[in-house]
């Protein structure tokens, strides 16, 4: 009878799990099909086992709920402590933001088992992300030594020493990285940066030079040739860099700059006025395209637009105080000195005439502080005009305020001129 009872049991279960099977190789396929929620419909319907909750939980993690992952991986675990779901809960965690969390999962995976070259890696990668770069240059020059082939240990390893500001040793490990993978590109690039700050310029251009022919539309390796070439004075050479940068939809002052200093040494004036005036579109508070352009202007003999494009130069580089004097006048205000707050409040404005909150201050403090209104007046009326849209209840307050002192100005006869 209980041989009987045994065949039995062994007969239902081989039918369970060939079931099971059956069910995980349909939701396989809809994955496949990106069909999630179809996937934890099926999933759902099944006995609560470590493999369903493992697989639940991978679907959620591949979907970007993290949170909903990690559920699932925590109750993965209370019915079987296996190290690969310990991993995959350390992943969610790392990959949600919560590098604590990750942090302490991978710390106690290896506490029990130190040959575990992929937690090994997560872990010095974390430690390098949490400002612990002495952690994880440890952790990668254990891994360089367990896998000599790898590039990435002694790149990650560069990164680490990188952060302890250890530079030779940092350029000696991006090149034993690269010298295990000559394709490399982000030893590559490295080398290129590492061998310009030491000044070594044929190895500075050999590297970028290899990175480019590998990836002849990378923004990195391009910018760092058109640096090369501008300084070089290769200036042709560099405007022909500086239009694939263009077509790659890379656009910056410096790149407008630096196209517009091309052609300026080039004696093409008209050309190198069009690239300043690009770089003044994304910055018109750049202080040195304005004297570029005076100094272009000078030398095309208009001494009239040199002299203006120099001037607006002269105020773009004056600082910007208006925060400082904006405090001040908070401060004055609150200690009722109102005479030094419409002082502050004013130069706030003159240094930046854009700070819409100074301005309405300045209107506030004037009319709080003279006893003439028209003052008060003109600045909420400029407040009106320039910043109508800016803040709704400081708009409803000042049109308030014009229509109180027009109306007392007119019952006391005096002249609503706003001058």
């Amino acid at each position: 009878m209980k041989v009987a009872f045994r065949v039995l049991f062994i007969f239902f279960l081989s039918f369970a799990v060939r079931a099971q099977t059956t069910v995980f190789d349909n939701i396989d396929e809809l994955l496949l099909k990106g069909n999630y929620q179809e996937a934890l419909v099926l999933l759902e319907k099944q006995p609560k086992t470590m493999l369903v909750f493992d697989k639940t939980a991978g679907i959620y993690q591949t979907m970007g709920n993290y949170t909903k992952a990690i559920e699932f991986y925590k109750k993965a675990l209370q019915i079987d402590s296996l190290t690969t779901i310990k991993v995959k809960l350390g992943n969610a965690y790392n990959l949600s933001g919560l590098k604590s969390k990750a942090l302490l999962t991978y710390e106690d995976i290896i506490k029990k088992d130190s040959s575990n070259l992929l937690v090994l890696n997560s872990l010095g990668k974390i430690y390098l992300s949490e400002f612990q770069a002495k952690r994880s240059e440890k952790i990668y020059r254990y891994l360089k030594r367990k896998d000599s082939l790898n590039p990435f240990y002694p790149f990650q390893l560069a990164e680490a020493l990188s952060k302890q500001s250890k530079f030779l040793k940092m350029g000696q490990s991006y090149l034993d990285a690269y010298k295990l993978d000559t394709l490399h590109l982000r030893s590559i690039y490295e080398l290129s940066k590492f061998f310009k700050k030491i000044r070594d310029k044929d190895s500075t251009n050999l590297f970028i030079d290899k990175g480019l022919v590998i990836d002849i539309k990378s923004v990195n390796f391009n910018l760092l040739k058109v640096q090369e070439l501008y300084f070089d004075k290769q200036f042709e050479s560099a405007i022909e860099v500086l239009n694939r940068l263009d077509s790659l939809h890379y656009k910056s002052v410096t790149t407008y700059e630096m196209m517009g200093m091309c052609y300026y040494n080039l004696k093409q004036y008209d050309l190198a006025e069009k690239e300043f005036r690009k770089g003044l579109s994304l910055d018109y508070e750049n202080s040195s395209l304005f004297y570029r352009l005076a100094s272009l202007n000078y030398d095309k003999k208009d001494l009239k637009q040199a002299e203006m494009y120099a001037l607006m130069s002269v105020f773009k580089a004056t600082p910007k105080l208006d925060k400082q004097y904006f405090l001040l006048g908070i401060i004055s205000n609150d200690k009722h000195d109102y005479k030094k707050a419409v002082k502050y409040f004013d130069k706030a404005f003159i240094n930046n005439n854009n700070n819409y909150k100074a301005l309405f201050q300045f209107a506030l403090a004037s009319d709080t502080y003279y006893k003439d209104k028209k003052k008060g007046l003109i600045l909420y009326q400029k407040y009106i005009d320039r910043f109508e849209s800016k803040n709704k209840e400081n708009t409803l307050f000042a049109k308030a305020r014009i229509k109180d002192i027009r109306k007392q100005l007119f019952l006391k006869g005096e002249s609503l001129n706003k001058e």
